[in-house]
Protein backbone atom coordinates (compact mmCIF):
# COMPACT_ATOMS: atom_id res chain seq x y z
CA UNK A 1 0.00 0.00 0.00
CA UNK A 2 1.19 3.50 -0.82
CA UNK A 3 0.57 6.83 0.89
CA UNK A 4 -3.19 6.69 0.28
CA UNK A 5 -4.73 4.70 3.10
CA UNK A 6 -8.00 6.57 3.75
CA UNK A 7 -10.04 8.39 1.12
CA UNK A 8 -13.05 10.53 1.99
CA UNK A 9 -15.48 11.04 -0.92
CA UNK A 10 -18.22 13.67 -0.86
CA UNK A 11 -20.90 12.64 -3.36
CA UNK A 12 -24.24 14.12 -4.40
CA UNK A 13 -25.65 10.69 -5.35
CA UNK A 14 -27.27 8.26 -2.94
CA UNK A 15 -27.16 5.44 -5.51
CA UNK A 16 -24.38 4.56 -7.98
CA UNK A 17 -26.88 3.65 -10.70
CA UNK A 18 -28.50 6.55 -12.57
CA UNK A 19 -31.58 4.53 -13.61
CA UNK A 20 -32.10 2.35 -10.55
CA UNK A 21 -30.34 -0.71 -9.15
CA UNK A 22 -28.17 -2.28 -11.83
CA UNK A 23 -29.15 0.18 -14.56
CA UNK A 24 -27.04 3.10 -15.72
CA UNK A 25 -23.36 3.97 -15.60
CA UNK A 26 -21.19 1.63 -13.45
CA UNK A 27 -18.33 4.11 -12.87
CA UNK A 28 -18.59 4.12 -9.08
CA UNK A 29 -18.70 0.32 -8.87
CA UNK A 30 -15.44 -0.02 -10.80
CA UNK A 31 -13.90 2.81 -8.74
CA UNK A 32 -14.77 1.06 -5.48
CA UNK A 33 -13.46 -2.29 -6.65
CA UNK A 34 -10.09 -0.92 -7.79
CA UNK A 35 -9.44 1.16 -4.68
CA UNK A 36 -10.58 -1.56 -2.30
CA UNK A 37 -8.31 -4.08 -4.08
CA UNK A 38 -5.44 -1.64 -3.51
CA UNK A 39 -6.16 -1.65 0.24
CA UNK A 40 -7.57 1.91 0.38
CA UNK A 41 -10.23 2.44 3.03
CA UNK A 42 -13.12 4.29 1.39
CA UNK A 43 -15.55 6.56 3.23
CA UNK A 44 -18.46 7.95 1.19
CA UNK A 45 -20.48 10.86 2.52
CA UNK A 46 -23.74 10.67 0.54
CA UNK A 47 -27.23 12.20 0.79
CA UNK A 48 -29.92 10.29 2.65
CA UNK A 49 -32.06 8.33 0.22
CA UNK A 50 -35.36 10.04 -0.55
CA UNK A 51 -37.20 6.71 -0.21
CA UNK A 52 -35.54 5.68 3.05
CA UNK A 53 -33.25 3.02 1.60
CA UNK A 54 -29.98 2.48 3.44
CA UNK A 55 -26.89 1.89 1.35
CA UNK A 56 -24.87 -0.96 2.79
CA UNK A 57 -21.11 -0.95 2.90
CA UNK A 58 -18.71 -3.83 2.63
CA UNK A 59 -15.24 -4.60 3.87
CA UNK A 60 -13.18 -1.42 3.54
CA UNK A 61 -16.11 0.60 2.16
CA UNK A 62 -18.23 2.76 4.48
CA UNK A 63 -21.25 4.94 3.76
CA UNK A 64 -22.20 7.94 5.88
CA UNK A 65 -25.12 10.27 5.17
CA UNK A 66 -26.10 13.92 5.27
CA UNK A 67 -29.49 15.56 4.80
CA UNK A 68 -30.75 15.29 1.24
CA UNK A 69 -30.98 18.97 0.32
CA UNK A 70 -31.77 18.17 -3.31
CA UNK A 71 -34.91 16.31 -2.29
CA UNK A 72 -35.97 18.93 0.24
CA UNK A 73 -35.47 21.75 -2.26
CA UNK A 74 -38.09 20.27 -4.59
CA UNK A 75 -40.72 22.38 -2.82
CA UNK A 76 -39.10 25.50 -4.32
CA UNK A 77 -40.01 26.81 -7.78
CA UNK A 78 -37.53 25.50 -10.36
CA UNK A 79 -35.69 28.82 -11.05
CA UNK A 80 -35.35 29.56 -7.32
CA UNK A 81 -34.19 26.02 -6.64
CA UNK A 82 -31.48 26.30 -9.29
CA UNK A 83 -30.28 29.64 -7.93
CA UNK A 84 -30.14 28.60 -4.29
CA UNK A 85 -29.01 24.95 -4.31
CA UNK A 86 -25.24 25.70 -4.54
CA UNK A 87 -25.44 27.88 -1.40
CA UNK A 88 -27.83 25.60 0.49
CA UNK A 89 -25.72 22.56 -0.32
CA UNK A 90 -22.45 23.98 0.99
CA UNK A 91 -24.08 25.23 4.20
CA UNK A 92 -25.91 21.98 4.87
CA UNK A 93 -23.04 19.57 4.21
CA UNK A 94 -20.22 21.58 5.78
CA UNK A 95 -20.76 20.44 9.37
CA UNK A 96 -21.12 16.75 8.49
CA UNK A 97 -18.02 16.88 6.32
CA UNK A 98 -15.99 18.57 9.07
CA UNK A 99 -17.02 15.91 11.57
CA UNK A 100 -16.11 13.14 9.12
CA UNK A 101 -12.66 14.65 8.59
CA UNK A 102 -12.07 14.75 12.35
CA UNK A 103 -13.33 11.20 12.76
CA UNK A 104 -11.43 9.38 9.99
CA UNK A 105 -8.47 11.71 9.29
CA UNK A 106 -8.37 11.06 5.52
CA UNK A 107 -5.23 11.30 3.42
CA UNK A 108 -7.18 12.88 0.54
CA UNK A 109 -10.63 14.41 0.12
CA UNK A 110 -12.37 13.79 -3.21
CA UNK A 111 -15.59 15.38 -4.45
CA UNK A 112 -17.96 13.84 -6.96
CA UNK A 113 -19.39 16.72 -9.06
CA UNK A 114 -18.84 20.48 -8.89
CA UNK A 115 -21.23 20.86 -5.93
CA UNK A 116 -18.58 19.26 -3.73
CA UNK A 117 -15.80 21.67 -4.70
CA UNK A 118 -16.51 24.53 -2.28
CA UNK A 119 -16.90 22.50 0.95
CA UNK A 120 -13.88 20.26 0.35
CA UNK A 121 -11.79 23.24 -0.76
CA UNK A 122 -12.52 25.15 2.44
CA UNK A 123 -12.02 22.23 4.79
CA UNK A 124 -8.98 20.94 2.91
CA UNK A 125 -7.22 24.29 3.23
CA UNK A 126 -8.11 24.57 6.91
CA UNK A 127 -6.85 21.07 7.74
CA UNK A 128 -3.97 20.79 5.28
CA UNK A 129 -5.58 17.84 3.47
CA UNK A 130 -5.01 17.39 -0.29
CA UNK A 131 -8.19 17.84 -2.31
CA UNK A 132 -9.51 16.73 -5.70
CA UNK A 133 -12.75 16.66 -7.62
CA UNK A 134 -14.01 14.17 -10.17
CA UNK A 135 -16.17 15.79 -12.84
CA UNK A 136 -18.19 13.34 -14.91
CA UNK A 137 -18.73 16.01 -17.56
CA UNK A 138 -19.07 19.80 -17.51
CA UNK A 139 -22.47 20.28 -19.17
CA UNK A 140 -22.48 23.66 -21.00
CA UNK A 141 -19.31 25.07 -19.43
CA UNK A 142 -17.31 25.03 -22.69
CA UNK A 143 -20.09 26.67 -24.75
CA UNK A 144 -18.54 30.09 -25.20
CA UNK A 145 -20.77 31.17 -28.09
CA UNK A 146 -24.03 31.26 -26.13
CA UNK A 147 -25.78 34.59 -25.45
CA UNK A 148 -24.38 36.13 -22.26
CA UNK A 149 -27.45 35.70 -20.06
CA UNK A 150 -28.11 32.16 -21.25
CA UNK A 151 -24.53 31.18 -20.67
CA UNK A 152 -24.61 32.66 -17.15
CA UNK A 153 -27.85 30.85 -16.33
CA UNK A 154 -26.56 27.48 -17.52
CA UNK A 155 -23.14 27.76 -15.89
CA UNK A 156 -23.27 30.08 -12.86
CA UNK A 157 -23.09 27.19 -10.37
CA UNK A 158 -19.98 25.69 -12.01
CA UNK A 159 -18.44 29.14 -12.53
CA UNK A 160 -18.92 29.81 -8.83
CA UNK A 161 -17.56 26.44 -7.74
CA UNK A 162 -14.37 26.77 -9.78
CA UNK A 163 -13.40 29.90 -7.87
CA UNK A 164 -12.54 27.61 -4.93
CA UNK A 165 -9.11 26.05 -5.53
CA UNK A 166 -8.32 22.33 -5.36
CA UNK A 167 -5.13 20.36 -5.85
CA UNK A 168 -6.43 18.17 -8.69
CA UNK A 169 -9.31 18.14 -11.17
CA UNK A 170 -10.09 14.72 -12.64
CA UNK A 171 -12.27 15.40 -15.69
CA UNK A 172 -13.86 12.61 -17.73
CA UNK A 173 -13.88 13.03 -21.48
CA UNK A 174 -17.56 12.60 -22.27
CA UNK A 175 -17.34 14.99 -25.20
CA UNK A 176 -18.29 18.15 -23.27
CA UNK A 177 -14.68 19.36 -23.61
CA UNK A 178 -13.99 19.63 -19.90
CA UNK A 179 -10.25 20.19 -20.27
CA UNK A 180 -10.87 23.24 -22.45
CA UNK A 181 -13.53 24.57 -20.07
CA UNK A 182 -11.30 24.32 -16.99
CA UNK A 183 -8.36 25.92 -18.77
CA UNK A 184 -10.62 28.80 -19.79
CA UNK A 185 -11.52 29.22 -16.11
CA UNK A 186 -7.87 29.61 -15.16
CA UNK A 187 -7.21 26.11 -13.80
CA UNK A 188 -3.48 25.38 -14.37
CA UNK A 189 -2.82 22.59 -16.86
CA UNK A 190 -0.76 20.64 -14.32
CA UNK A 191 -3.81 20.35 -12.07
CA UNK A 192 -6.08 18.89 -14.78
CA UNK A 193 -6.24 15.15 -15.46
CA UNK A 194 -8.37 14.54 -18.56
CA UNK A 195 -9.37 10.88 -18.65
CA UNK A 196 -11.61 8.85 -20.97
CA UNK A 197 -14.63 6.95 -19.73
CA UNK A 198 -13.90 3.32 -18.96
CA UNK A 199 -15.10 0.58 -21.28
CA UNK A 200 -15.88 -3.11 -20.81
CA UNK A 201 -13.62 -4.38 -23.58
CA UNK A 202 -14.91 -7.93 -23.24
CA UNK A 203 -18.13 -6.68 -24.87
CA UNK A 204 -16.25 -6.53 -28.17
CA UNK A 205 -15.89 -10.30 -28.18
CA UNK A 206 -19.35 -11.17 -26.89
CA UNK A 207 -20.89 -13.83 -29.12
CA UNK A 208 -24.68 -13.84 -29.23
CA UNK A 209 -27.54 -15.53 -31.04
CA UNK A 210 -29.12 -12.41 -32.57
CA UNK A 211 -32.54 -13.98 -33.15
CA UNK A 212 -32.66 -15.38 -29.61
CA UNK A 213 -31.61 -12.09 -28.04
CA UNK A 214 -34.14 -10.11 -30.05
CA UNK A 215 -36.84 -12.53 -28.92
CA UNK A 216 -35.67 -12.13 -25.32
CA UNK A 217 -36.07 -8.34 -25.53
CA UNK A 218 -39.33 -8.56 -27.50
CA UNK A 219 -37.82 -7.08 -30.66
CA UNK A 220 -38.53 -8.01 -34.29
CA UNK A 221 -36.16 -10.52 -35.86
CA UNK A 222 -36.51 -9.36 -39.47
CA UNK A 223 -35.83 -5.59 -39.17
CA UNK A 224 -32.78 -3.33 -39.11
CA UNK A 225 -32.86 -2.11 -35.52
CA UNK A 226 -32.02 1.52 -34.74
CA UNK A 227 -31.23 1.72 -31.02
CA UNK A 228 -30.59 4.49 -28.54
CA UNK A 229 -29.74 4.12 -24.85
CA UNK A 230 -30.53 7.11 -22.67
CA UNK A 231 -32.27 8.64 -19.72
CA UNK A 232 -35.55 9.86 -21.14
CA UNK A 233 -35.21 13.52 -20.24
CA UNK A 234 -35.34 16.72 -22.26
CA UNK A 235 -31.63 17.28 -22.92
CA UNK A 236 -31.27 13.81 -24.52
CA UNK A 237 -33.68 14.95 -27.27
CA UNK A 238 -35.22 11.55 -27.95
CA UNK A 239 -38.17 13.50 -29.35
CA UNK A 240 -35.92 14.59 -32.23
CA UNK A 241 -35.02 10.97 -32.91
CA UNK A 242 -38.69 9.98 -33.01
CA UNK A 243 -39.37 12.89 -35.35
CA UNK A 244 -36.45 11.86 -37.59
CA UNK A 245 -37.65 8.25 -37.80
CA UNK A 246 -41.11 9.50 -38.79
CA UNK A 247 -39.45 11.38 -41.68
CA UNK A 248 -37.61 8.34 -43.06
CA UNK A 249 -38.66 7.05 -46.45
CA UNK A 250 -41.49 4.51 -46.57
CA UNK A 251 -39.10 1.81 -47.78
CA UNK A 252 -36.66 2.41 -44.90
CA UNK A 253 -39.44 2.49 -42.29
CA UNK A 254 -40.75 -0.82 -43.63
CA UNK A 255 -37.32 -2.38 -43.12
CA UNK A 256 -36.51 -0.82 -39.73
CA UNK A 257 -37.61 -0.58 -36.12
CA UNK A 258 -36.68 1.92 -33.42
CA UNK A 259 -35.54 0.64 -30.02
CA UNK A 260 -35.53 3.15 -27.14
CA UNK A 261 -33.76 1.75 -24.08
CA UNK A 262 -33.92 3.69 -20.84
CA UNK A 263 -36.39 5.36 -18.54
CA UNK A 264 -37.21 8.81 -17.24
CA UNK A 265 -39.92 11.37 -16.73
CA UNK A 266 -40.40 12.00 -20.48
CA UNK A 267 -41.26 8.40 -21.34
CA UNK A 268 -45.09 8.85 -21.44
CA UNK A 269 -44.78 11.94 -23.67
CA UNK A 270 -42.38 10.13 -26.02
CA UNK A 271 -44.73 7.16 -26.27
CA UNK A 272 -47.59 9.52 -27.12
CA UNK A 273 -45.42 11.31 -29.69
CA UNK A 274 -44.63 8.05 -31.47
CA UNK A 275 -48.36 7.30 -31.65
CA UNK A 276 -49.18 10.79 -32.92
CA UNK A 277 -46.56 10.49 -35.68
CA UNK A 278 -47.78 7.06 -36.70
CA UNK A 279 -44.62 5.11 -35.87
CA UNK A 280 -45.75 3.43 -32.64
CA UNK A 281 -45.96 0.12 -34.51
CA UNK A 282 -42.22 0.25 -35.25
CA UNK A 283 -41.11 1.76 -31.92
CA UNK A 284 -40.13 -0.39 -28.93
CA UNK A 285 -39.64 1.10 -25.45
CA UNK A 286 -37.68 -1.46 -23.44
CA UNK A 287 -37.47 0.56 -20.22
CA UNK A 288 -34.28 0.60 -18.16
CA UNK A 289 -32.29 -2.61 -18.51
CA UNK A 290 -29.59 -4.03 -16.22
CA UNK A 291 -26.15 -2.87 -17.27
CA UNK A 292 -24.92 -6.41 -17.80
CA UNK A 293 -27.54 -6.84 -20.54
CA UNK A 294 -26.19 -3.90 -22.57
CA UNK A 295 -23.74 -5.88 -24.75
CA UNK A 296 -26.52 -8.30 -25.70
CA UNK A 297 -29.00 -5.64 -26.73
CA UNK A 298 -26.38 -3.53 -28.52
CA UNK A 299 -24.97 -6.47 -30.45
CA UNK A 300 -28.47 -7.57 -31.44
CA UNK A 301 -29.12 -4.14 -33.02
CA UNK A 302 -27.71 -2.60 -36.21
CA UNK A 303 -27.43 1.19 -35.84
CA UNK A 304 -26.97 3.47 -32.85
CA UNK A 305 -28.63 6.91 -32.95
CA UNK A 306 -27.34 9.71 -30.69
CA UNK A 307 -29.24 12.98 -30.31
CA UNK A 308 -28.17 14.56 -27.00
CA UNK A 309 -28.03 18.33 -26.69
CA UNK A 310 -24.74 18.23 -24.78
CA UNK A 311 -22.55 15.56 -26.36
CA UNK A 312 -22.87 12.39 -28.40
CA UNK A 313 -19.55 11.02 -27.24
CA UNK A 314 -20.93 9.86 -23.89
CA UNK A 315 -20.75 6.23 -22.79
CA UNK A 316 -23.68 4.69 -24.74
CA UNK A 317 -22.47 5.76 -28.22
CA UNK A 318 -18.93 4.69 -27.36
CA UNK A 319 -20.14 1.34 -26.01
CA UNK A 320 -22.14 0.87 -29.22
CA UNK A 321 -18.98 1.50 -31.25
CA UNK A 322 -17.15 -1.08 -29.13
CA UNK A 323 -19.91 -3.55 -30.07
CA UNK A 324 -19.47 -2.78 -33.77
CA UNK A 325 -22.43 -0.48 -34.41
CA UNK A 326 -22.14 2.55 -36.67
CA UNK A 327 -23.34 5.72 -34.93
CA UNK A 328 -25.60 8.33 -36.50
CA UNK A 329 -25.10 11.40 -34.30
CA UNK A 330 -25.88 15.08 -34.13
CA UNK A 331 -22.52 16.86 -34.32
CA UNK A 332 -22.43 18.73 -31.02
CA UNK A 333 -19.50 19.64 -28.72
CA UNK A 334 -16.72 17.01 -28.99
CA UNK A 335 -18.79 14.31 -30.72
CA UNK A 336 -16.64 14.29 -33.87
CA UNK A 337 -13.62 13.09 -31.87
CA UNK A 338 -15.12 9.58 -31.85
CA UNK A 339 -17.98 9.65 -34.36
CA UNK A 340 -16.00 10.27 -37.54
CA UNK A 341 -18.15 10.88 -40.57
CA UNK A 342 -17.76 8.08 -43.10
CA UNK A 343 -15.36 6.17 -40.84
CA UNK A 344 -17.16 5.18 -37.63
CA UNK A 345 -20.60 6.56 -38.41
CA UNK A 346 -22.43 9.52 -39.87
CA UNK A 347 -22.39 13.06 -38.45
CA UNK A 348 -25.49 15.19 -38.82
CA UNK A 349 -25.84 18.95 -38.38
CA UNK A 350 -27.02 19.57 -34.85
CA UNK A 351 -30.79 19.29 -34.51
CA UNK A 352 -31.50 18.68 -38.22
CA UNK A 353 -34.11 15.92 -38.08
CA UNK A 354 -34.46 15.79 -41.85
CA UNK A 355 -30.74 15.12 -42.23
CA UNK A 356 -30.91 12.53 -39.43
CA UNK A 357 -33.76 10.80 -41.30
CA UNK A 358 -31.66 10.76 -44.48
CA UNK A 359 -28.66 9.31 -42.61
CA UNK A 360 -30.80 6.58 -41.06
CA UNK A 361 -32.26 5.84 -44.51
CA UNK A 362 -28.77 5.31 -45.89
CA UNK A 363 -27.77 2.99 -43.06
CA UNK A 364 -30.99 0.96 -43.10
CA UNK A 365 -31.06 0.47 -46.88
CA UNK A 366 -27.34 -0.20 -47.33
CA UNK A 367 -26.18 -3.20 -45.25
CA UNK A 368 -22.69 -3.06 -46.81
CA UNK A 369 -22.21 0.55 -45.71
CA UNK A 370 -23.54 -0.36 -42.27
CA UNK A 371 -21.04 -3.19 -41.97
CA UNK A 372 -18.07 -1.11 -43.10
CA UNK A 373 -18.86 1.71 -40.67
CA UNK A 374 -19.50 -0.77 -37.86
CA UNK A 375 -16.10 -2.36 -38.38
CA UNK A 376 -14.54 1.10 -38.43
CA UNK A 377 -16.31 1.95 -35.17
CA UNK A 378 -15.06 -1.24 -33.49
CA UNK A 379 -11.49 -0.62 -34.69
CA UNK A 380 -11.55 2.97 -33.41
CA UNK A 381 -12.89 1.82 -30.04
CA UNK A 382 -10.19 -0.85 -29.69
CA UNK A 383 -7.43 1.65 -30.46
CA UNK A 384 -8.65 4.70 -28.56
CA UNK A 385 -10.79 3.78 -25.57
CA UNK A 386 -9.53 2.78 -22.12
CA UNK A 387 -10.54 -0.24 -20.07
CA UNK A 388 -12.07 0.24 -16.63
CA UNK A 389 -8.95 -1.31 -15.10
CA UNK A 390 -6.70 1.23 -16.84
CA UNK A 391 -9.00 4.16 -16.04
CA UNK A 392 -9.43 3.41 -12.33
CA UNK A 393 -5.74 2.57 -11.96
CA UNK A 394 -4.93 6.02 -13.31
CA UNK A 395 -7.32 7.59 -10.80
CA UNK A 396 -5.62 5.62 -8.03
CA UNK A 397 -2.19 6.86 -9.16
CA UNK A 398 -3.39 10.48 -9.21
CA UNK A 399 -4.76 10.31 -5.68
CA UNK A 400 -1.71 8.37 -4.44
CA UNK A 401 0.46 11.24 -5.68
CA UNK A 402 -1.69 13.72 -3.77
CA UNK A 403 -1.46 11.66 -0.59
CA UNK A 404 2.32 11.47 -0.89
CA UNK A 405 2.47 15.28 -0.99
CA UNK A 406 0.68 15.36 2.36
CA UNK A 407 3.27 12.95 3.77
CA UNK A 408 6.07 15.29 2.72
CA UNK A 409 4.36 18.53 3.70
Amino acid sequence: MGSLKKLLILSIWDDPWSLGEGSGVPDERHFIRRFRDAGVELHFLIPESADGRVRRGEEGVHFHTYGNVFHKARILPSPLRRLTIPYIYTCSVYGDLSRMVEQIEPDVMLGFSHYAIEPISRIGRQRGIPTAVKLFGVMYLAWEDLPVLQRWWLNFDQDRALKHPLDKYIVLNDGTMGDRALATHGIPAEKIEFLPNGMDFEWAGTEIDVAAERARFGLPVDKALIVTVSRLVKLKRIDLLIEAVSKMSGEARDRAALVITGDGRDKPALEEMSRALGIDGMTYFTGALPYDSMPRILRSCDIFAATSELTNMSMPPCEAMLCGLPVAAFNVAGTSEAVRDGETGLLIDNGDTGAMAAALDRLVLNPEMRGNLGRGAAAYAADNFMSWEERTTRELEILEQLASKKDHA
